[in-house]
């Protein structure tokens, strides 16, 4: 095992975009935390959690704020156990998003093919009428 973590700029940039997903849940706190109830209670708590690693990543970990100009990659500097902690939670968590997601992914990606299609099946008639289609606009 290496003494030093490093990220490409894609994985930094990527893991970056999906930690200020988590960020921008700061704002539910506000409102759950008011709550007594057991679930909303426990709602901060995962919140939390989330918003606790995400800027420990961002702010001490070595990802820092923003998309930088230059195309480094990123050293990441939490010591091995809390570091290792935090990617397998966050990992765990984009594996749990994903499988939500994936019934309205496929069927938005079946009605895009679906759409395509039904595109070409326009130009292939304009085409057998016309000989040419003019670019949509």
């Amino acid at each position: 095992m290496s003494a030093r973590t490093i990220l490409s700029r894609a994985h930094r940039d990527a893991l970056y975009s999906e930690l200020l997903n988590v960020v921008a849940e700061a704002r539910d706190l506000n409102y759950l935390s008011h709550s007594s109830t057991k679930e909303d209670i426990q709602r901060c708590e995962d919140i939390g959690r989330r918003l606790t690693d995400a800027l420990r990543l961002i702010q001490d970990g070595g990802l820092g704020w923003g998309f930088p100009e230059i195309d480094d990659a990123a050293e990441l500097t939490l010591p091995p156990d809390e570091l290792l902690r935090i990617m397998e939670s966050q990992r765990r968590l984009f594996v749990v998003q994903q499988e939500a997601n994936r019934s309205d992914r496929e069927h938005a990606e079946s009605e895009w093919r679906q759409a395509g299609e039904a595109r070409d099946a326009c130009t292939a008639v304009i085409e057998q009428i016309a000989g040419e289609v003019t670019p949509c606009r």
